[in-house]
C-alpha cells in the first residue's frame, strides 16, 4: 500500500533534515523504507497486483455497503412511518457528512500516507453497518448513514490516491479501477440488499454479512507492509517529517495544471451523482408506481440498470481524447432522461429500462474520457487532496438536487417532481456537451 508523498506546498522541511521522525506526530510507515521500524504484524511484502486487489475491494464494499439499503426504504418508510422527503434526507445526511470530511481531511495521505486513511475508514465503515443494522427509527438511521459518509470520505481521495501511487505507468488502469469500483459498488448495493432482505428483519440480512466482510478485510490492510507514495525519492534524500501544521484543514483548491480538465469531469461527475442520487433515492418508490409492484428487488434492478450500465461502460469502452464522442455521451445520458420523463408520462415500463441503460452506458463513456484526463493532469505530490477536491464537487450532486426533488415530491407527486428533475438534468448535460465541443483557448 502506497504510504508517502512530498510535504505539501508552502510548508518547508528543511529545518527538519537530519531529524528522526516524531512518533508522536506520525505512524511509522511514513518512515522512507530503509528506516522503517515496522511492528511484527505489517511484514508482508505482497505483489503490487495484491495491494491493488486490497485497494479496489476496500473501495468497491464501501460503496456496496452505502448503498445497501437503497431497496429497503419502501418497506421502512411503512414500517417507521417516513416520507419521500425524509428518504432523500437520509440520502443526503450521507453526502453532508461525506462532503466536509473529505474536504478537511482529504489531504492526509499525501502526508500520513494511504493506508493510514483506508483501514481506519473500513472499521468504521463496518462499525456504520452495526448502527444501520440495528436502527428502529428515522435519527438512528440518520446516524448511520452519517457514519458511512464519514468513512468514504476518509477513504475516497486516499485510495484513488493510492491506485494511482501503485499504477504509476498505468495511469489510465487506475483511473479506471476507481471509477469501476465507485461506479460498480453504487450498483451492486441495492441488487445485495434486495437479495439478502427478508421480512422479519429487513436490514439485518444484508448488513450483517457485509460488516463481517469489511472487518475480514481489514486483515490483510493491517499486515501488508507499506511503501512510499509518489513519485520516487533519492535514497540519499533526507526523510520527510509531517508536522501538525501539514495535517491543518485546507482550502480546497483547483489544480495549477490541467483546470480545464478537471473542471469537466467535475461538472460531468456532479450532473452524474445528481442523477444516480436521485435513482437510488426515489428508484424503488418510482419503480412501485410505474411497475405496479412492491418488490424490493425491482426498485434494486432499476437502480442497478443505471449505474451498472455506467459501471460495465467504464470497464469495456477506453477513455477517449475525441470531443464528439465525449459530447456524443452526454447527449446521450439527456437522451435516456428523456426516454425517462415520457415513461413517465405514458406509463410506458420499456421505456425507463432503454432509457436507464442508455443514460449509463452514456454517462459511463463521457465520465469516464473525463475523469482519465483530469487525473493524468494532476500533480502527484498533491494527487490525494486534488483528488479528493473532485470529489467533494462530484459527491455535492448527490446532495441539493435529491432535497429539491423531495420537498417536489412532498408538494407534487412522485412522477411530476422525477419529471422536472430529468429534464433539468437533461439541460445541463446537453449544455456541458456543447462546452466540451468548443476548442480551448
Amino acid at each position: 500500500m502506497a504510504d508517502l508523498s512530498p510535504a505539501g506546498p508552502g510548508l518547508s522541511t528543511a529545518q527538519y533534515a537530519g531529524r528522526r521522525l516524531s512518533e508522536a506526530l506520525l505512524p511509522l510507515e511514513l518512515a522512507p523504507r530503509k528506516q522503517l521500524q515496522l511492528a511484527a504484524i505489517s511484514r508482508w511484502n505482497a505483489l503490487r497486483g495484491i495491494r491493488v486487489g486490497l485497494v479496489a475491494a476496500a473501495l468497491l464494499l464501501m460503496l456496496i455497503g452505502a448503498n445497501l439499503a437503497t431497496p429497503l426504504y419502501p418497506v421502512l418508510q411503512q414500517r417507521l412511518g417516513l416520507n419521500p422527503l425524509d428518504t432523500t434526507v437520509l440520502f443526503t445526511v450521507y453526502v453532508f457528512a461525506l462532503v466536509p470530511v473529505l474536504a478537511a481531511v482529504g489531504h492526509w495521505s499525501d502526508h500520513l500516507g494511504r493506508r493510514a486513511l483506508i483501514l481506519p475508514a473500513v472499521a468504521l465503515a463496518a462499525a456504520g453497518d452495526a448502527v444501520f443494522a440495528t436502527a428502529g427509527s428515522f435519527w438512528q438511521l440518520a446516524a448511520g448513514r452519517a457514519v458511512q459518509g464519514v468513512a468514504v470520505g476518509l477513504s475516497t481521495g486516499a485510495a484513488g490516491a493510492a491506485l494511482g501511487d501503485l499504477l504509476p505507468d498505468r495511469p489510465t488502469l487506475a483511473a479506471k479501477l476507481t471509477l469501476a469500483c465507485s461506479a460498480g459498488g453504487v450498483a451492486l448495493g441495492p441488487l445485495v440488499g434486495a437479495a439478502l432482505t427478508d421480512d422479519a428483519k429487513p436490514l439485518l440480512g444484508p448488513f450483517l454479512p457485509h460488516a463481517v466482510a469489511l472487518l475480514a478485510l481489514c486483515v490483510p490492510l493491517a499486515l501488508v507492509h507499506p511503501r512510499m507514495p509518489g513519485s520516487v525519492r533519492p535514497p540519499a534524500s533526507p526523510p520527510r517529517v509531517t508536522t501538525p501544521a501539514h495535517l491543518r484543514p485546507q482550502r480546497l483548491q483547483l489544480p495549477r495544471a490541467g483546470r480545464r480538465e478537471f473542471l469537466l469531469a467535475a461538472a460531468a461527475g456532479f450532473v452524474s451523482y445528481a442523477v444516480f442520487g436521485v435513482y437510488l433515492a426515489l428508484a424503488p418508490a418510482f419503480s412501485a408506481s410505474l411497475l405496479h409492484t412492491r418488490s424490493p428487488m425491482a426498485g434494486a434492478a432499476v437502480a442497478a440498470l443505471l449505474l451498472g450500465s455506467s459501471a460495465a461502460a467504464q470497464l469495456l469502452v477506453p477513455p477517449t481524447s475525441d470531443r464528439v464522442v465525449v459530447a456524443g455521451g452526454l447527449t446521450g445520458l439527456a437522451a435516456g432522461l428523456g426516454l425517462l420523463t415520457t415513461a413517465a408520462a405514458t406509463g410506458t415500463p420499456a421505456l425507463l429500462f432503454v432509457g436507464s441503460v442508455l443514460a449509463g452506458v452514456s454517462q459511463g463513456i463521457a465520465f469516464r474520457s473525463l475523469f482519465t484526463a483530469a487525473v493524468a493532469a494532476l500533480d502527484p505530490a498533491r494527487r490525494g487532496s486534488e483528488l479528493s477536491a473532485l470529489w467533494v464537487i462530484v459527491y455535492l450532486g448527490s446532495s441539493a438536487p435529491i432535497i429539491a426533488v423531495g420537498a417536489l415530491v412532498r408538494a407534487y407527486g412522485l412522477l411530476p417532481a422525477v419529471t422536472a428533475f430529468a429534464l433539468t438534468a437533461a439541460t445541463a448535460a446537453l449544455a456541458l456537451a456543447t462546452t466540451v465541443l468548443r476548442r480551448p483557448h
